[in-house]
């Protein structure tokens, strides 16, 4: 009898050893389930915008574009720089850049030379304007990459086979919006030897 009575002692603390251990373990995993955030918020938080990643991607790569382009311009500008400054006859020669809207040789010399239009105009009805060495006809002529177009001043006081004159001479043309972007070398005041065909005052 006092055996039977033992095993059920035992049982019965073996029971409630067991009730408290579920119940605990129970608690604890309701406790973690309330706890822990819900799944779609750890996937959302694990997962990453792949639009954003896009969007700076394409972002990141037209600036490194523009960046390149932009110093391989520079690069470029600078190497026509010390090219065209190596052409620098003396030092009233000047290397120069103006944006024109028209190629035409009295706008080039109303740029080139800082000139007033009507000055240009007067030069031109004078017979005093010269695209490389020859007589224009209009002063709405085009110019082009190597011309030189001058502006007769006078006679040389020196020497009558000789010209005063201010020459601009386009050395680079580069379309821009609504015109062009032209390199000159400018020189206000050059002494060269008279034409082919030969200017004299009056003429």
């Amino acid at each position: 009898m006092s055996i039977l009575i033992k095993r059920r002692v035992i049982l019965s603390l073996f029971t409630q050893i067991i009730r408290k251990t579920s119940y605990n373990n129970s608690r604890c995993l309701a406790t973690l389930t309330q706890r822990m955030p819900p799944a779609c918020t750890i996937l959302n938080a694990n997962i990453p915008n792949l639009e954003i990643y896009r969007n700076k991607s394409k972002a990141s790569k037209k600036k490194e574009k523009a960046a390149a382009e932009e110093s391989d311009e520079e690069e470029s500008e600078e190497e026509q720089s010390a090219d065209f400054d190596s052409l620098i006859v003396d030092k009233h020669t000047k290397i120069m850049t103006t944006k024109v809207n028209s190629l035409r040789a009295d706008v080039i010399l109303k740029n080139g030379l800082s000139m007033a239009r009507n000055k240009v105009e007067e030069m031109f009805y004078e017979s005093k304007i010269r695209v490389n060495g020859k007589k224009i006809f209009k002063k709405s002529d085009l110019v082009e990459v190597g011309d030189e177009i001058d502006i007769i001043k006078s006679v040389s006081d020196s020497n009558p086979n000789f010209l005063i004159v201010g020459r601009v001479e386009v050395l680079d043309v580069k379309p821009r919006n609504e015109g062009y972007a032209v390199r000159l070398r400018r020189c206000k005041s050059l002494t060269i030897e008279n034409y082919e065909e030969p200017w004299k005052p009056g003429d």
